[in-house]
């Protein structure tokens, strides 16, 4: 007689715990901050971000203060990652400052791009 043996609930947590890990990988795949992927990301960047709020431009330190990124670097992960916390920032805390933010970026030594805030 075969007896049909019932998983346990800590396997069902264990597979539940890989099947949402599964999906984020996925997920990963298909946007372009790549936050949940396993795989390195083998895109480098160099950018430089430049602001002006109300016609002053920023000092890098001051660029520092408001995003915790350096002014002019090499970022190791997307630069979409950059992207993201500006956006974030400036929909948030800096919405009624009138920022206008500029981000000169390479990727994989390509031909320099340029991203505007707002968008």
């Amino acid at each position: 007689m075969n007896r049909v043996r019932r998983l346990s609930p800590g396997h069902w947590l264990g597979l539940a715990f890989l099947l949402m890990q599964l999906v984020s990988i996925g997920y990963a795949r298909f946007v372009p901050e790549r936050f949940f992927c396993w795989a390195p990301y083998d895109a480098h960047s160099r950018y430089q971000v430049t602001i002006e709020v109300d016609g002053a431009q920023l000092s890098p330190d001051a660029i520092w203060d408001r995003y915790h990124y350096r002014a002019n670097a090499w970022e190791p992960r997307s630069v979409y990652n950059l992207f993201s916390i500006i956006r974030q920032y400036e929909s948030t805390y800096g919405k009624d400052e009138n920022a206008r933010v500029t981000v000169r970026y390479s990727i994989n030594g390509h031909p320099e791009r340029l991203w505007i805030w707002p968008e």
